[in-house]
């Protein structure tokens, strides 16, 4: 008999538009049986407007309503209190699989929220027992910075926990990853099929003999594998917009979105503007621009991986709702001062290695300034502030949220010491820059590639 998987992750923004969380309800519900097994892949509870307006009431009514199999630890469970994530996995259906998280440095202190996970589980079904293990990306505590956890290695983790379900005698074995790159656990470890998340492009590769799945982000698309009984795998991707919302859990979630009071209309779109922030972007442009004006700045900067799309443009009313949206998290904004050096420095590091979540290269919106990037070198070409080329001796402000102060991956050259004030809260400056000038619909014109592709 085949077994069917049915995967989600990162659904984060779904939430921001109930009726997308109340078509992915449904797909699973139609095609859920008893040869069925329903795995989340992690940052499945945000972030979204409700889990940082409420307290995660919006991610507990989800997985009441579909009862997955299983669910796994993302980052963004860790955007609360890790007493929140320890709640998550202790009052929710999901058997909660957590692998390789510690609590502490990792020096012998024990695996996080042990009395409320499990390494590893088994789930009987119909086509045999499946044995499921989970993973989260060791990158946590560079993303969550003083977390307090230790994020062993994925690979040495899934092999110890394969070899258990072995053991335990299952008939297939599936990792539940939200590593993003799942290669090493394929190439490493013996498993059917490994379900991933964390990086929100979609994925489905057979590497070293093992299926590598990722559905997406913001609850577009449920993905299936099968898996028949020669061990051979079959993978289908399936829109939820091609099924009707779950009505109760519909009604449950945007009942707590109207609980927050954010549905005042700050300005109007003539148009559409999408949401997605993979290149330089209007909506993005739009974001940095809000920073820039509350610092009073040369020069506005907001990551892309900062920035959500739910999977609606913007278009018509526009409420407050809307821009916390855009960047859910509640940060504050700190003005920066650099010379133009450090400046060339941030602005090639929008540009680098590291991929912002869409899997696209680009990971920088600014506002103030233009860039000429040379395709060939992969660096700028030329950088101008206020229409003048950028000068190495001169001082600049440039305003963006404290988190890229803290962090040191993706934009290593701004630190505590280039800190002049603090410029308010993000969301203020967002709804102040609304009232304002409203949004740009028109495409982007401060960044230009240039050279030979």
């Amino acid at each position: 008999m085949t077994l069917r998987l049915l995967h989600y992750a990162d659904l984060e923004a779904a939430y921001d538009v109930p009726e997308r969380v109340g078509r992915l309800a449904t797909a699973v519900r139609e095609r859920r049986d008893d040869r069925t097994v329903v795995t989340g892949g992690g940052d499945d509870t945000g972030p979204c407007v409700l889990s940082f307006e409420a307290d995660g009431g919006h991610a507990e009514t989800f997985l009441d309503a579909v009862a997955p199999d299983v669910e796994t630890f993302g980052n963004h469970e860790f955007d609360g209190t890790l007493d929140r994530a320890r709640r998550f996995a202790a009052e929710t259906p999901p058997t909660w699989l957590c692998a390789n998280l510690y609590a502490g440095d990792g020096n012998g202190d024990g695996r996080f929220a042990a009395d409320a996970t499990e390494p590893w589980t088994v789930v009987d079904t119909a086509a045999g027992p499946v044995g499921l293990f989970g993973v989260t990306t060791p990158a946590l505590g560079d993303i969550k910075p003083g977390i307090g956890l230790d994020g062993r290695d994925p690979v040495a983790a899934a092999r110890e926990a394969v070899d258990a379900l072995r053991d335990a005698g299952v008939e297939y074995v599936v990792g539940v990853s939200h590593c993003g790159d799942d290669d090493p656990i394929a190439r490493g470890v013996d498993v059917d099929v490994v379900l991933g998340g964390h990086v929100h492009e979609p994925r489905d590769d057979v590497v070293a003999g093992t299926r590598l799945v990722r559905p997406g982000a913001a609850g577009s698309h449920l993905v299936e594998v099968r898996i028949d009984d020669d061990g051979a795998t079959e993978t289908r991707f399936h829109d939820v917009d091609d099924h009707e919302p779950a009505p109760g859990l519909t009604a449950d979630l945007r009942d707590q979105l109207a609980a927050v009071g954010l549905d005042d209309v700050v300005t109007h779109v003539d148009g559409t503007v999408n949401r997605r922030a993979r290149e330089p972007s209007p909506v993005g442009t739009f974001v940095a621009e809000a920073f820039r004006r509350a610092g009073d700045a040369d020069v506005g900067l907001v990551n892309s991986r900062t920035m959500r799309d739910c999977g609606v443009p913007l278009s018509g009313a526009v409420r407050r709702v809307d821009l916390h949206s855009l960047v859910p998290f509640p940060a504050g904004l700190v003005t920066l001062a650099l010379d133009g050096t450090e400046l060339r420095s941030v602005v090639a590091e929008a540009g680098e290695g590291h991929r912002d979540q869409d899997g696209a290269r680009w990971n920088g919106q600014f506002a103030g300034i233009e860039v000429d990037w040379d395709v060939a070198r992969d660096r700028p070409a030329g950088v101008t502030v206020a229409g003048a080329p950028l000068d190495p001796d001169a001082t600049y402000h440039l305003t963006t949220i404290r988190y890229l102060v803290v962090e040191d991956v993706e934009f290593p050259t701004i630190t505590e010491a280039n800190v002049v004030e603090d410029a308010g809260g993000l969301h203020e400056a967002m709804v102040a820059h609304a009232e304002r000038v409203g949004i740009p619909t028109e495409p982007v014109e401060w960044f230009r590639r240039v050279g030979p592709e």
